[in-house]
Parts: C-alpha cells; structure tokens; sequence
C-alpha cells in the first residue's frame, strides 16, 4: 500500500525521456511535498530494476516512450505492484488511450502544458487517497466475510511436529478439556484413537500446503469419540519452511448419526447411487406392514432442493446431475429420483422424534457443493407423513409428504413440516392461484408502476424503476411477493418479462414524447431466467427498435445470481453495454459478489439491497457494510443507489457518506403510468 499522507517521504518513480519535462514534474511537485524521493527512468532496464528494488507510492510515465509506451508501464507496474497509483503525463495519445488505460488502472491523465501542470500535485493527493480508500474498502471486505462467513466452529495452530500453539474455545469444548491450558499440554497425537489416522493426516500435510474436509474420529478429554472434519494448512516462512499448522475443526457427530441410522436404506440407481422410486415404495410398503403388526408408526420425509430448476437452466444439466450426485454421497440415503429425496423412518412411536432428524438433514446441505468447480449452495424443503393417521398405503403416505413439502416452501423455504389434512384444500388454493396467474398475461391483469430514483445532493429525479403488479378482478392487487416466486417456479418469469421489457419501453417513449430528457433512464428488472435466454438479445434489439426508445434510456437490474456463470454473464454483459444500454447490480450484498469478476463487469450503477438500508443509522453490521459498499462502488467510479430508503434518519445517514441516489417511501412511492410523468417532469423530489 502506498505511503498515507502523513509519511515524511513520497517515493516517486518518474518515467520521461525528456530531462525538461522530468524537471518540470519535480519543480511542480516540490512546491507541494516538502519531502520528496525520485527516482528518474530513461530507459526499460532502469525501470525493470527500479520497480523490482523497491516498492514505491506512485509512478507517473509519459505516454510515448523510445523504448516502450505508456500502457505497457502500466501494465507492468500494476503487475508487480498492484497497489502502486500511476498518473499518467504527456502531450500525446487520445481519448481512445485514455479511457483504455483507465480501465488498466490508470489513476489520472495530466497533459503537458504549463497550464495543465499545475493539476498535477492535486492529481498526486487524489491518486495517493485513491490507494489508501481501495485498501480500505480491501479490509472491511475481509471483515464483511469474517463477520457473515464465520461459523462457530473450532481453530488452532500447531507446531510442526503436533504441540498445540493455541485453541479457541469452541475446540476446546469439541474435545471437551476443561481450560485453555489443558489442551495446550496434551499433544495432537493423544486426539487420534488410531495411530494410522494421525500419521495419515502427516503424509497428506506433508505432501501439499491444505488438508480440506478431513473426516476422523477423535478422542475427547473424557475418552469419548467425536467425529470431526478438519481443514488444516501450512504457514511458511520466507525459506519455505513450515512455521506452524492452523486450521479448524468442526464437529460432525450429528450428521454422522443420521448417516448411521440412514444407510440401511442405501442402494444404488445409475445417477445418485440412491434407490428409484418403485424400490422406494416397496420398502415403504414393507414397513407399513410391520408397523401394523407391532402397533408402531412409520414416518415419510420427503425433501425436494429448493430452485434445483432454476441450477438446471442456468449451469445445464450435467451440473445439476453431478449436484445430485455430492448431495446423496453427503446424505448417503434413499431417494425416489428427480431433485427430491425420501426418508423412511421405522418403529416410531412419537411422531415429535422425527422433528431433530428433520433439522438435521436440512443443516447436512449447509455446506457447499462443487459440481465441476461451481460452488453451490443448497437448501431444501421438507414434507413428514406419519401411518397411519397420514395414509394407510405407500402412495397415499408420499402423495401427502408431497403436499406438505410444498407448503414447507410457501412458507419460505429451508425448513420442514408434518402433513396435516387442510394441506389438501391449500393445495388446491395454490393451484387455482398459479391457474389464474397463467391467465394473467393473456387478460391484461399485469401493470407496471414506477418508482422514481432521487440524487441525494440535489433533489433531482435520476431514473425510474418498472415494478410489476397483478391487478385480480378476484384477489385484488396482489403482492409481487406472492407471484413472481412463482413465476420463476413454472418458468412464467420468461414470458412476464417480455411484456414488461415491452410495457416500460412503450411508457419511456411517452415520457420522451412528454419531454422527459434521455437522461433520466426507466430501470428494468432482468430475471436469471431471461439473462440467460439466448434470444435475449434478438429480443432487445426488436423492442427497441419497434418503439424507437434509444438503449441509453433503458437500465437493465440484474442480480448478483449471474455470477453462477460469470464468463458467460460477462459475455451478455459485454453485448448489451456495446448496445448502449446501462447496467446495474441489484440487491448488491446479498448474492455471489466477487470482486475478481465484478471489475470485470461493464456495470454502471450499484444498488444496495434494502435489507442493508433498514438498519442503519442504528445497526452497526449494516451501518458497516452500507459504508463499505459505497467506498468500495466510489473507488470503482461506479454510483450508488440505495433502495428502501423510509426515514429521514436513513437519508441524513446516506448522505453523510456519499451515497448518491435513494430510492424509497420517503422519495417517492411507485406511481401508476398516468401520474409518474409529471413528477419526472418536475425534475425534484423530497429529499
């Protein structure tokens, strides 16, 4: 990281073949910096060894060089020291040039004039405060992971050949010793009830630098075992050597037991090496038997992976397949095929038993998955069926699980819950609710409403965001919360986003007839779904073209769910920027961000998520996360939108730390087509 401000020395590294321009730069600069150390360059070997010898606060180069140019030092500058600011000084190349070597990193562009020299010790400051904000926003970002990330789980640190270093409490407590200071006294090898497991662990750490979900039994203070699964690595000095081991240790014992209890019911199809659907029956047909000779129950559970389609159609099926496959290795059970799993569980004789099972297969999922390096993460709903009071035959016993899996996902997903015979009504209401909502688009039930996007400093209205909603002659205006889940569900989201792209496009050119200026865009949701349809494009290009909207007056809102795939979202991405239209990152936070691949992105705008928004000023992690993601878009050049802004407290707090645009309540409510043009007339908005 370059030196901050109050560092007595400012280390320069000035590349010009012309010693009047270099003079030029330092006479300039000394006025300003008081202590200065520059380090001039005239030719590729002095610049090789320069940038190799020391590490250096910023670098300013000439674009056009005898033995090199401009964005080849930059390039290797950024190479070799990726913090280091580079301004770039010169009387030639282009806009062209310049905008390419901003994208490269480029801190600033000065022009060799005596008038546009004197901007350069400004340019210094900005560049230099440039570098201290990005490695700022580079540590919050870690403490961001470790605050959402961190799970509860033990950590150590070892010497090389097994004493322990330290231990936190939560290894202390897997392994039940009583104090700190009793683990620190019994060596690693006394863990390990079998010599074989200890000295299996040394060859793999000796043979690579990490050990990753290394499953082992392991004896606790009090003789017990304990299954666990440790990650360890080595921490190497400057020569290499090993300093020490660290890692951390987690206790599996209940996933263990529910494997055990479990692995009586595993044979093997050709996909999952799980039973099919007939052999499922049968047992499950057997079990009834025996439960009604011995008055005991049987109970069903019925777990489906909740938007395993949604994985299907964006990563393509061989993904979901090999998905399919880790998750019955990790749960090593019965299933009945498709994206679903059944358990049959024997000789019951309180259903409330079956409740911890339940939680634990759900909390077995946790963990991601890789299928062919895509880190997945999964959940799954449940539905429990209990004979005999649930059914007196397999199929009625599964046909009811069914139903109470499906409303475990109305209910949101990730959890679980027992059948119960109004299920079957509900069932029916939810099915004459998706009839009706297939219905929708062909009877005009649909309307979009818009919600303006407020610049916090002025007042001005910046854009409008499309919201969908589902006028019912029945139901009302229903909630977009009850609908677009399953829209996405039965892939109605495909359709229903075509006629929005087309409903806002119609409505941007009546506000570009009424005189709402280009600038001031109509901001689309995209879903997954239309992202990745490959006649997205086509589609585009027909739409803009039937009602001669320009693309710079469309803002497209995806979601941080296409990093899934990111070299073929960059490749959309890529398409539509060329075509003129503006992107933005919704619900920023909450999703797959990569910085790596955000970079990456030809995105103009990012939006916070409002589950971000609704704490602050008071909410320490949302406070901290909101101020994070505004220096982190600023140091990208990217504005922010902050959605979900209610109060005034919010917004006092918003512009405190730059945040350039609200959208909420208190800015202005989702108007209906007839009124949202005379308050983006207007121009102004309460804020």
């Amino acid at each position: 990281m370059p030196n901050l401000p109050e560092s007595p020395i400012l280390r320069l590294l000035l590349i010009d073949d012309d010693p009047d321009d270099r003079a030029l730069v330092i006479r300039t600069l000394q006025r300003e910096f008081s202590s200065l150390h520059v380090e001039q360059i005239h030719d590729e070997n002095q610049f090789r060894a320069a940038l190799n010898a020391a590490r250096w606060d910023l670098v300013i180069t000439d674009y056009q060089l005898r033995w090199s140019d401009g964005l080849t030092i930059l390039n290797t500058v950024k190479e070799n020291q990726p913090a280091c600011p580079v301004i770039m000084f010169t009387a030639t190349g282009s806009e062209e040039v310049a905008v390419q070597a901003m994208k490269a990193g480029l801190s600033d562009y000065v022009l060799k004039s005596a008038k546009h020299v004197t901007r350069m010790p400004a340019a210094v400051r900005s560049a230099l405060e440039q570098a201290r904000r990005i490695e700022a926003v580079r540590e919050a970002e870690t403490r961001y992971q470790s605050l959402f990330d961190g799970v509860p789980i033990g950590l150590f640190r070892s010497t090389p050949d097994g004493n322990i270093l330290d231990a936190n409490p939560a290894m202390i407590d897997i392994l039940g010793y009583r104090s700190r200071q009793a683990i620190l006294d019994t060596p690693m090898a006394e863990w390990f009830a079998r010599d074989q497991d200890l000295e299996r662990l040394r060859l793999k750490l000796s043979s690579t630098t990490a050990v990753r979900a290394y499953p082992l039994q392991l004896r606790r203070f009090d003789g017990t075992m304990v299954w666990c699964e440790l990650h360890a690595h080595k921490v190497a000095g400057p020569n290499g050597d090993t300093l020490y081991n660290e890692g951390s240790l987690e206790d599996i014992s209940q996933r263990k037991q529910a494997e055990a209890r479990l692995s009586h019911l595993a044979h093997h199809d050709a996909l999952t090496s799980l039973p099919n659907r007939a052999l499922f029956i049968d047992r499950l047909q057997q079990a009834i038997y025996r439960a009604r000779a011995h008055n005991r129950m049987v109970v069903v559970l019925l777990l489906d992976l909740d938007r395993f389609k949604l994985i299907n159609e964006t990563l393509a099926h061989d993904v979901g397949d090999r998905l399919l496959q880790e998750i019955a290795a990790r749960l090593a059970r019965t299933a009945r095929g498709g994206d679903e799993f059944a358990f049959l569980i024997e000789d019951i004789t309180n259903p409330n038993e079956v409740a911890p099972l339940a939680a634990t297969i759900l909390t077995a999922l946790d963990s991601p998955f890789a299928p062919f390096g895509h880190e997945l993460f999964v959940t799954g709903s449940i539905g429990i069926t209990v004979h005999p009071q649930d059914g007196q035959d397999a199929l009625t016993l599964l046909r009811n699980a069914d139903t109470a899996m499906y409303r475990a996902k109305d209910r949101g997903r990730n959890n679980y819950l027992f059948y119960t015979a109004n299920m079957n009504a509900k069932a029916l209401e939810r099915l004459s609710f998706e009839t009706h909502l297939r219905r929708a688009l062909d009877r005009n039930e649909f309307v979009l409403y818009y919600q303006p996007q407020v610049d916090i400093a002025t007042g001005a209205v910046t854009g409008a965001e499309a919201l969908i909603r589902w006028r019912h002659p029945e139901f009302g205006t229903v909630s977009p919360s009850q609908f677009i889940p399953l829209l996405e569900e039965t892939g109605l989201i495909v359709a229903v986003g075509e006629w929005t792209l087309r409903a806002a496009c119609r409505a941007r050119l009546a506000w570009q007839t009424a005189g709402v200026p280009t600038s001031v865009p109509v901001a689309i949701n995209l879903s997954i779904r239309q992202f990745n349809d490959p006649a997205l494009i086509h589609l585009l290009e027909d739409i803009l073209i039937e009602y001669q909207v320009p693309a710079c007056c469309i803002q497209l809102e995806i979601t941080e769910s296409i990093m899934q795939d990111p070299e073929h979202a960059i490749e959309v991405l890529q398409t539509l920027n060329g075509m003129g239209i503006q992107l933005a990152m919704d619900d920023f936070g909450i999703g797959y961000s990569s910085l790596n691949y955000l970079k990456r992105f030809p995105i103009h705008t990012l939006k916070i998520d409002r589950s971000f928004i609704h704490g602050i000023p008071d909410d320490a992690d949302d406070t901290a996360i909101v101020t994070t993601i505004i220096a982190l878009a600023h140091s990208m050049k990217l504005p922010v939108i902050a959605e979900g802004v209610e109060t005034d407290r919010q917004l006092e707090y918003l512009r405190r730390y730059h945040c350039d645009a609200a959208q909420g309540y208190l800015t202005g409510r989702p108007l209906p087509p007839d009124e949202v043009i005379p308050r983006l007339l207007d121009g102004r908005a309460r804020c």
